[in-house]
């Protein structure tokens, strides 16, 4: 696992978007939400909340739904990990993003961390941030390289006459990562208590004319999505989460 460097002088916040239902994990979520499912002999969303200290982040804010009584009791305030969080709680479900709009305390002049709650990666998240406000960006959306083989053989056709067929071709994309730094211009932007996703807001500041960068992600990254995700991925990450 990649290590992160001392941290700076500059405070950092990060907001954990943990209020998903986690549908795809039932049976298990009926009973517990997707933030404390256990990777190892650990909840998902302390693995975050642990390497987000280690990359010097000081405040991290976790966007509630589903469950949020059970995360607020576990995680309270923080002090028993090192760092200060506090919680804001959807009533009604506002997507990947809507729920900013609902953290009063962003300063105008302040780029914040956002990251799925299922999401874990050896990213340095302070450099990260760093990279973001050198660009100066108005937002900067973290991306991994995959792969996707697709089960049918492939035509390619001229009206009527195929012209070639590939059996299984292979697909190769640069996906979402689920990590972003966002500057609270693009959050002022977020319209209120509406449904609003993270791709929506994207594609609102590119038809504004601002900046929206991308930042590959190179090494170790894991969307915990299905319980198959999870059974591998606890297969995997041993040298991740350490007891």
């Amino acid at each position: 696992m990649k290590t992160c460097p001392t941290k700076s002088e500059q405070q950092r916040r990060a907001i954990i978007m943990a209020g998903g239902e986690g549908q795809r994990l039932r049976p298990f979520t009926n009973t517990i939400p997707k933030p404390l499912l256990p990777i190892g002999r650990k909840p998902v969303a302390q693995v975050i909340i642990e390497r987000l200290k280690t990359c010097g982040f000081e405040h991290i804010t976790m966007a509630l739904g589903y469950g949020a009584d059970l995360v607020r009791a576990y995680f309270r305030d923080g002090s028993q990990f090192g760092i200060k969080i506090d919680y804001v709680s959807e009533n009604q479900k506002l997507g990947t993003a809507g729920a900013l709009t609902m953290i009063e305390d962003i300063a105008e002049d302040e780029s914040v961390l956002v990251t799925n709650g299922d999401v874990l990666t050896d990213i340095d998240y302070r450099a990260f941030m760093e990279k973001h406000e050198s660009n100066q960006a108005i937002m900067t959306v973290g991306a991994v390289k995959r792969e996707m083989i697709c089960p049918y053989g492939v035509l390619d056709v001229d009206g009527e006459t195929i012209r070639n067929v590939r059996e299984k071709p292979k697909f190769e994309f640069i996906a979402n990562a689920g990590i972003y730094a966002i500057s609270a211009n693009a959050i002022s932007l977020i319209p209120q208590a509406i449904q609003f996703d993270m791709t929506e807001l994207i594609n609102k500041l590119r038809e504004n004319q601002m900046t929206v960068n991308v930042q590959m992600i190179d090494g170790f990254w894991f969307d915990l999505a299905t319980v198959d995700d999870f059974d591998l991925a606890s297969k995997q990450i041993e040298g991740f989460v350490k007891d």
